[in-house]
């Protein structure tokens, strides 16, 4: 995104109106996308989904390997038939607000609505206002806010198994052979699940993942694999060299 989100304020933001665009120049060059756990099994119709942050077991789907996004073309309409959430949200997000509470200095969080200031949904003539003539949300707000904050009690929902997820050292980076167009290629890079660690693991553990949608998300992530072709054949993907599997493409 072009800037960091602020903070919604009544006063600041008192006069600031919004309109719906179908612009979105401004994920041209995001080539990963964070994703919810129950958006997953639909997102990998599309793109290939990968966990591209080692710190943690959050979803990505992959959009490019050449530094661009392959969904957006150069009117910036949006080009695949799925659409991430992070995405149909902008210019609106979530940000989590720590607060230090009474003398005990004790940490709390709250959630609040965030945008993009410079983002051209807020610079239209005919906006809808996002406060009234009282300093009160209108409809509009209301709206978002409460759609937002299911997104994330579903991402909160199924946080803790992500984490253990992450701690089972079942996701591990691997270089994925793909037939293309061009013939065999390699992308390398790529964090992934391993499938046989993955289902080693105790009943238990599997059982509560199948429960919380994250065993779900897994075999969507494996099935996902087969869109790299897709990417690799792009024009913008770098030829990268020669290994033993043929060319390599590394995630960038």
């Amino acid at each position: 995104m072009p800037v960091s989100p602020v903070v919604l304020n009544r006063k600041t933001h008192a006069r600031l109106t919004w309109k719906a665009l179908e612009d979105y120049s401004f994920a041209a060059g995001m080539t990963v996308v964070p994703l919810l756990v129950f958006e997953v099994p639909g997102a990998a119709r599309c793109f290939p989904i990968i966990f591209a942050n080692p710190r943690n077991a959050m979803p990505y789907a992959l959009l490019g390997l050449g530094g661009r996004n392959i969904f957006v073309d150069a009117q910036g309409r949006w080009t695949a038939p799925c659409l991430p959430l992070m995405l149909s949200n902008y210019p609106f997000s979530l940000a989590e607000i720590h607060q230090q509470d009474g003398e005990d200095a004790i940490e709390k969080r709250e959630l609040a609505v965030a945008i993009v200031e410079d983002a051209p949904h807020f610079h239209q003539p005919d906006g809808v206002r996002l406060y009234d003539g009282k300093g009160k949300p209108t409809q509009l707000l209301r709206h978002v806010t409460t759609v937002m904050g299911n997104q994330y009690r579903h991402y909160a929902g199924s946080r803790k198994s992500l984490e253990e997820l992450n701690l089972t050292g079942a996701l591990r980076e691997r270089v994925a052979g793909v037939r293309t167009g061009g013939g065999e290629r390699a992308v390398g890079g790529l964090r992934v699940a391993d499938r046989e660690a993955v289902m080693s693991l105790p009943d238990v553990t599997l059982g509560k993942w199948a429960r919380d949608g994250v065993l779900e998300m897994l075999f969507a992530h494996w099935e996902s694999m087969r869109h790299l072709g897709k990417l690799l054949d792009d024009p913008s993907c770098p030829k990268g060299k020669e290994n033993g599997a043929g060319e390599e493409a590394p995630v960038q």
